[in-house]
């Protein structure tokens, strides 16, 4: 449900006790409502989260740990401002987040360099997160695997969107995508080291390392959006890594050399990754693909959740069934390159 500029102006006085000398809604993100404000000289980012992740006290708590991890070695970050009562959260019209604005730019798509820093500056938080030992005391996210792509899909996943949406309109229309996506799913490695790669919860990762959440600035990089923080392998922010960088918009193609850019960048100062274990990268590139293509697919049907690019697409359903065929298309093409990937990854 979207809000005024009243009640964001309201939540940053009454939750946070600042004087709003400016406010503005700003176009981020297809899940939270985000505005920009400004307050003493200082500019802020207030975010009204979803109402999908009410009641998680995870989504502040877990940033203001990365921010104590991240902090120590002076490097920028979006620093979480806490209520007035110091909470992470304030629960006011809806639950709010407020942070420190970051100057910066989105990096440019299709640039080998830009993947490489941002490879780099990843893995240069794993390790501040993870050595000498994993960050502790990290909350659970939602359980229902919709947060993150930490989730390995299954086919039965795309076979319940049948049933779930049986009587939906307009479930026949996108049925074959449905089906297409089951039969990818079903061609997934079945090896236990490469299952490993999602259920294990051994190190702390960023969950969500995409192009738009890196911010460069001059020689400074920052990554944004750490409500996702959370235990798993780091081959899945590696893998969504390299399928943010590697895929250029509007086609779904996967440009190599871009990936290779991001797993070196990465390899430079990031944990060690065995070669064995890389070889499981295209795999994961790819069921990460089918993921997003997954919750695309039901957000179709249902039209909630994500917001509607209406500049873009005459509908809701269409801009998430477009996304949702890009996905699939793009984790076909993987399946079908898988080897000529493997090869370029093998470092």
């Amino acid at each position: 449900m979207s809000i005024s500029l009243e009640i964001a102006k309201k939540t940053a006085a009454e939750g946070y006790g600042l004087v709003v000398e400016s406010i503005a809604p700003l176009a981020l993100g297809r899940v939270n409502e985000s505005f920009q404000l400004v307050s003493g000289g200082q500019t802020y980012c207030l975010q009204r989260l979803n109402d999908f992740f009410e009641g998680y006290p995870a989504l502040g708590d877990n940033w203001l740990l990365a921010q104590a991890a991240l902090q120590a070695k002076d490097w920028p970050f979006p620093s979480l401002q806490l209520a007035k009562a110091g909470e992470t959260l304030w629960r006011g019209e809806g639950f709010f987040r407020l942070t420190r604005w970051l100057k910066g730019e989105i990096p440019k798509a299709g640039e080998p360099q830009a993947a490489y820093l941002a490879g780099r500056f990843l893995g240069q938080c794993h390790r501040a997160l993870n050595e000498p030992k994993p960050l502790a005391n990290l909350e659970p996210l939602p359980p229902n695997g919709e947060f993150t792509n930490q989730r390995l899909v299954s086919p039965e996943d795309f076979e319940a969107i049948f049933s779930n949406y049986r009587r939906h309109p307009r479930l026949p229309q996108i049925a074959p995508a449905i089906v297409r996506a089951r039969e990818a799913a079903r061609r997934l490695p079945g090896r236990p080291a490469f299952r490993r790669v999602f259920w294990a919860r051994d190190q702390v990762i960023h969950a969500d390392p995409k192009r738009e959440n890196f911010l460069f600035a001059g020689q400074d990089v920052a990554l944004v959006d750490w409500d996702t923080l959370s235990y798993g392998d780091p081959l899945i922010d590696l893998g969504e890594l390299c399928r943010s960088f590697a895929v250029l918009k509007p086609l779904s193609k996967f440009h190599l050399a871009l990936a290779v850019a991001a797993v070196e960048g990465y390899l430079a100062a990031g944990l060690p990754i065995e070669k064995d274990v890389s070889t499981l990268l295209p795999a994961t590139i790819r069921a990460l693909a089918l993921s997003l293509a997954r919750r695309y697919l039901i957000d179709a049907l249902a039209e909630v959740y994500f917001s509607w690019d209406k500049s873009s697409y005459p509908s809701l359903f269409s801009q998430n069934e477009a996304r949702a065929l890009a996905l699939l298309n793009l984790a076909e093409e993987l399946e079908i390159r898988e080897m000529e990937i493997t090869k370029a990854f093998t470092f």
